[in-house]
């Protein structure tokens, strides 16, 4: 058995793939590994590329070409293909730091961890910017905790740069994220958590996440564009927590990063679409249906002072760019008021 499968998620990424198996294909980490291309319905040069390493690399690195699922099919095929003890998923524009993946693997080979998450860093488009880190605060580095004794009040979030996981807890309990929907990455955080025993802290920065390209799904005209992807995965998640039996520590935990993300699905709706007739319609649409689906969550949101707000005028406040403006600067002073960070998106 393989310690590592990464599964590598590829769609139309010829311009940068080379890049994220350069930063793969470590001579002195290879063996160790099992890298897994998912060539996801490409047209460009990708499986072309991805078969250059495979032929380098023969017993480490694999091509499986698919006919195009989305991302979230590209990590089910490559759930099912891996032989590795962990799991972690590195897409295609996307690469590693070496010094933090070869004590992310020194670290596997002894960890009885079940999940091991690990800070990233977020990479600038613009290269004369510099890249962004994204660290785990408030935790013991080097402990293994168990769930229950998680930090959860430190702001903890199981981000799918972070993760590394062991396999048979995705594969065992069936964990398949949705096919052909943009935003899947919160399920591949959330559906484990039930199975989840035991989680590692590493002090390492292992994963470099490009950020800044207009196309990304986390671009705000996407956002708007693929609201319907943002509410399938909204809807999914909210219906798991509400149908499975978690403990006080994982519904906990659950419930932050639901709340985190129905804030996002009300701001796309309320805040980002520029046709505010629509984006009205959708806030109360949601808002009605999170009210319905789970009480619970639709208190806890009142919770949040702009919604708060946003609700008492029904999401009708927000009709002209000039409103818009002066709510975003009402919210922003409380937050410093308030020493609040909430942000718009999660």
């Amino acid at each position: 058995m393989k310690l590592l499968s990464i599964a590598v998620p590829s769609y139309n990424v010829e311009d940068t793939l080379e890049a994220t198996l350069r930063s793969l294909c470590l001579p002195e980490l290879l063996p160790a590994l099992d890298i897994i291309v998912v060539d996801d319905g490409s047209t460009d040069g990708t499986a072309k590329l991805a078969n250059t390493f495979a032929k380098r690399y023969p017993d480490s690195v694999r091509v499986i070409s698919q006919q195009n699922k989305g991302h979230g099919g590209a990590v089910n095929t490559g759930i099912a293909a891996a032989l590795g003890r962990y799991f972690k998923v590195v897409d295609g524009d996307d690469t590693l730091a070496a010094d933090g993946f070869a004590r992310l693997l020194t670290c596997l080979h002894t960890s009885q961890a079940d999940l091991v998450l690990a800070h990233y860093e977020k990479v600038p488009a613009n290269d004369s910017a510099h890249p962004v880190p994204m660290r785990f605060k408030g935790v013991e580095f080097g402990r293994v905790y168990p769930f229950a004794e998680l930090p959860l009040d430190s702001g903890l979030y199981f981000g799918i740069h972070s993760i590394t996981i062991r396999t048979d807890i995705l594969r065992r309990n069936d964990i398949r994220l949705q096919e052909h929907t943009f935003y899947v990455d919160v399920e591949y955080g959330l559906l484990p958590v039930p199975y989840i025993q035991t989680v590692a802290f590493l002090d390492d920065i292992v994963y470099r996440y490009a950020v800044g390209r207009a196309t990304q799904s986390i671009a705000v005209d996407s956002f708007v564009r693929r609201y319907g992807d943002h509410e399938r995965v909204v809807k999914r998640m909210v219906g798991f927590v509400r149908q499975t039996a978690l403990d006080e520590a994982r519904a906990a935990y659950a419930y932050t990063v639901l709340k985190k993300l129905c804030f996002t699905q009300y701001m796309i709706a309320a805040f980002y679409d520029p046709d505010f007739k629509r984006g009205g319609w959708r806030a109360r649409r949601f808002d009605a249906w999170l009210k319905k689906a789970d009480a619970k969550l639709y208190g806890m949101m009142a919770e949040n002072t702009y919604l708060r707000l946003l609700r008492r005028t029904r999401f009708l406040f927000l009709r002209t760019a000039f409103s818009k403006a002066l709510m975003n600067r009402a919210y922003r002073l409380l937050n410093i008021l308030f020493q609040n960070k909430r942000k718009f998106t999660y």
